[in-house]
């Protein structure tokens, strides 16, 4: 993460480094970034680019996890539009990203999604992971509607959030990938659908439980 030193930089020096380091990586793997190529985008000194990060790898976790913190910001907003509707929540959140997947600029959808895809070993259901997830699921949980899950135990809406969130994060980052929005939405659609009807209060309408388990 970056040094106090880079934070106290005015705005628009933060932005003029960090949006070259978008370009750099979106264009290259990791291996093959030049830190010199990016602070000379930048128009920095080689010393003062150390005095803001430790090496290239701080730089590239703080520019993902820039984006990462971006589609929370946008899943909450979401949230409370939806009246705490997780599920579609999720769904428009995969509208957002495929709309603006061709925006290559710095919090452009289309550089996160090249940043990813030149770096192949990033796991991509892992991206979460670049924030304290205690952190993220405690934000979730303040947007979220309890009323709409199926909670019976302590701790369950945490555990709900975070099986969601493996699930969602790979799926919106392969329907970037995928070049097919429509066919991709209904795939998305029908796997939340899955997890809908077993974690929702209400599975199935108009069948009672003992039904709903009959074989």
């Amino acid at each position: 993460m970056p040094s106090n030193t880079f934070l106290n930089l005015p705005e628009d020096k933060q932005t003029r480094l960090m949006d070259a380091a978008s370009w750099e990586f979106s264009a290259k793997p990791f291996n093959e970034v030049s830190i010199n190529k990016i602070i000379q985008d930048a128009g920095i000194p080689r010393g003062s680019f150390y005095m803001y990060f430790q090496d290239k790898e701080d730089l590239f976790r703080y520019l993902v996890h820039g984006y990462v913190e971006q589609l929370l910001m946008v899943l909450e907003e979401l949230l409370l539009r939806e009246r705490g509707d997780i599920f579609a929540a999720l769904r428009l959140l995969f509208d957002y990203v495929w709309e603006k997947r061709e925006e290559q600029a710095l919090g452009g959808m289309g550089a996160m999604s090249a940043i990813i895809s030149r770096n192949g070993g990033m796991q991509r259901g892992a991206l979460l992971d670049l924030l304290d997830s205690g952190a993220v699921l405690e934000r979730l949980r303040q947007s979220v509607n309890p009323e709409l899950l199926d909670l019976q135990r302590e701790g369950d809406l945490g555990q709900m959030l975070a099986i969601l969130l493996s699930v969602a994060g790979p799926l919106l980052y392969a329907g970037i990938e995928a070049g097919d929005a429509p066919g991709y939405r209904e795939h998305l659609d029908g796997i939340l659908d899955i997890l809908r009807r077993g974690m929702a209060r209400d599975k199935a309408p108009g069948i009672s439980e003992s039904e709903e388990y009959e074989v």
